[in-house]
């Protein structure tokens, strides 16, 4: 390995002369975090880091293919007025302004015509959970499933990892600042850390332990991507069948509660189509 020096570095537009005030983390002096990156190799050959950490948001970055080093001369990464451009540009954020909100970990994969952005929201060790929007563009704007743009600061939807229990376990929490990858047959799967509950018996700092978790996707027919809710075990794909649905199963919503474990709820699937509320297909 030869070290080439780094790539990018935190970047700000407050000069050199500010001070922050105690706890005013909202205005703090970066605007942007230089870490965790994702690099994202376009249909058209292009280069492009996607990277950032609380403060503002995230940004995309364009890269020389040769270098992986910035398309554009890096200036001074303590510009006054803006941040300097060359940086990168905002492709999402949680609230427009706001230099410390809970939004990390960004993961950018390309299917079908689309840029999918995966997002962290909130704290790591249980409230952690994973969005997605999409965007025909690289660069944004990147939308969500209700339409909403989140590169203007709107809501993240879907969730697709949430803080849950199915009723004869512990569940898991902290399911999020995930990798994304398939298996070149158009397998996707995602991976992440994930922990279990505080106070799980036996086990001292339950929730303190971070371990690697791999799920599978599926995919919506309007191609939205479903995380599976439990951890993959390479069981083969097999048809079910009709007469295999009716029964009791469990079901989980994930709408979102910050830090809360979203438990499963009894759902009845009948053999006449009826189900505990309304009708199945």
């Amino acid at each position: 390995w030869v070290d080439k020096g780094y790539v990018i570095t935190n970047a700000s537009d407050k000069g050199l002369n500010f001070n922050v005030k105690p706890d005013d983390w909202a205005n703090c002096y970066y605007k942007w975090n230089a870490i965790d990156p994702s690099y994202v190799i376009t249909p058209e050959g292009e280069h492009w880091l996607v990277y950032g950490s609380w403060h503002s948001g995230i940004v995309a970055l364009k890269l020389n293919s040769e270098t992986g080093k910035p398309a554009e001369t890096l200036g001074q990464p303590w510009a006054t007025g803006q941040a300097p451009a060359e940086y990168g540009q905002l492709i999402a954020t949680r609230q427009t302004g706001n230099r410390w909100q809970a939004s990390e970990g960004p993961e950018v994969i390309y299917r079908d015509g689309y840029y999918y952005l995966f997002l962290a929201y909130d704290a790591l060790d249980v409230p952690y959970n994973t969005r997605v929007v999409r965007s025909k563009s690289i660069t944004g704007p990147y939308v969500g499933i209700d339409g909403k743009d989140v590169t203007a600061g709107a809501d993240a939807l879907p969730i697709v990892t949430h803080p849950y229990k199915f009723s004869k376990g512990y569940g898991w929490v902290g399911i999020a600042h995930c990798a994304i990858f398939d298996d070149g047959k158009d397998n996707w799967f995602y991976a992440s850390q994930g922990r279990l509950p505080k106070d799980v018996p036996g086990i001292n700092a339950s929730n303190a332990i971070m371990m690697g978790h791999v799920r599978s996707i599926r995919w919506t027919k309007d191609g939205w991507p479903l995380v599976m809710p439990e951890r993959y075990g390479a069981v083969p794909k097999v048809a079910i069948t009709e007469e295999e649905l009716p029964g009791n199963w469990e079901h989980i919503d994930l709408t979102y509660k910050y830090g809360e474990q979203r438990t499963s709820a009894t759902m009845t699937l009948a053999a006449d189509h009826t189900i505990t509320e309304g009708t199945w297909k």
